[in-house]
């Protein structure tokens, strides 16, 4: 979930069009769980294989990403790697959120409460190694860059953003803003909500803080190294206070308040990447998608076909901008 601020972090509805001919760095893992929660059947079940593999992940996977390019983006998928120690209690709490949703999913489905199975199945999304390897297979066969990170997708998106090699970060939280990307990108991958560009010089000068002062503010609230935060600290009281200069009068009521600080000011990322785009490998891609996973091979072929032109228009249109 990452930070809660809720209202105070201003933001601006853009359309797609502002993204256009722009480098998109997707936080992976905060979108795939946006797949598994809304690509489901008309029982809340997700998309499966006929080995019962779930499948919805590679559905949003490909038609998402055809999105994007046809609208002008060139998106490059960045993966968790080891989360730190201090993220473990986070991890846990949602491990028992969610067994908890499939408990309840159960308890519907024997009652044939479609209402409450739809409810309860968005939030009992499971992902294991198996489904990210094979995003991470799927993402090369189709010929789109992917990163994967050492630690904390969020934190090596902000590091591709400072390092202009992308614009923005696509995310439904606001993490890396903490991490010191310039632009945060919501609901691109939401059907039904404004597309929504949060901006960090913009919520600094508008909340009249520094950085630092935002990340101290976040740490209060609770972020997934402390959740929880400090008791009786919402948004608006932790922005007031260090504001005023108060932060050193509650740093010794927080655990790990050095090591928080740390993950945030000296992130784990890597700068060993490839991020170019290649040339989808067609063959491989359908037999993927069509016979290892069970899609449609009428929907799927004109789709390959019309990513290796996007593709290939796009890698055609930066060659001819090195000639100027």
């Amino acid at each position: 979930m990452g930070v809660q601020f809720g209202d105070l972090i201003p933001k601006t509805e853009i359309s797609l069009k502002f993204l256009r001919n722009k480098t998109v760095a997707i936080d992976a893992m905060n979108v795939i769980y946006q797949f598994l929660s809304s690509i489901r059947l008309r029982d809340g079940s997700p998309l499966k294989n006929k080995n019962g593999d779930i499948t919805s992940t590679y559905n949003g996977i490909f038609y998402k990403t055809i999105y994007m390019l046809e609208n002008g983006m060139t998106p490059i998928w960045v993966f968790d790697g080891k989360s730190h120690e201090l993220k473990e209690k986070t991890k846990e709490e949602r491990r028992k959120s969610r067994e908890g949703a499939l408990d309840s999913y159960m308890e519907a489905k024997e009652q044939n409460n479609l209402e409450e199975m739809q409810k309860y199945a968005k939030r009992a999304n499971f992902l294991d190694r198996k489904t990210v390897d094979n995003s991470k297979k799927l993402l090369e066969l189709m010929g789109i860059p992917y990163v994967s990170a050492p630690s904390e997708g969020e934190a090596q998106c902000a590091e591709l953003v400072k390092a202009n090699n992308a614009f923005c970060v696509i995310s439904q939280d606001y993490d890396s803003i903490l991490y010191g990307a310039d632009y945060v990108v919501k609901n691109i991958t939401s059907s039904n909500k404004d597309i929504e560009l949060i901006e960090l010089e913009k919520t600094l000068s508008g909340l009249n803080i520094s950085r630092d002062q935002l990340i101290d503010a976040a740490i209060l609230i609770g972020t997934d190294y402390n959740p929880g935060g400090l008791k009786g600290f919402g948004p608006k009281k932790a922005i007031d206070t260090v504001k005023k200069g108060k932060m050193e009068n509650y740093i010794s009521e927080i655990e790990n308040y050095s090591e928080i600080r740390k993950i945030f000011d000296e992130p784990n990322v890597t700068t060993d990447y490839d991020i170019t785009l290649k040339t989808p490998k067609k063959d491989e891609l359908a037999e993927f998608l069509i016979e290892e996973n069970d899609f449609s091979k009428d929907r799927i072929l004109p789709n390959i076909e019309k990513i290796s032109n996007l593709l290939g228009n796009k890698k055609s249109q930066k060659s001819l901008e090195a000639w100027f």
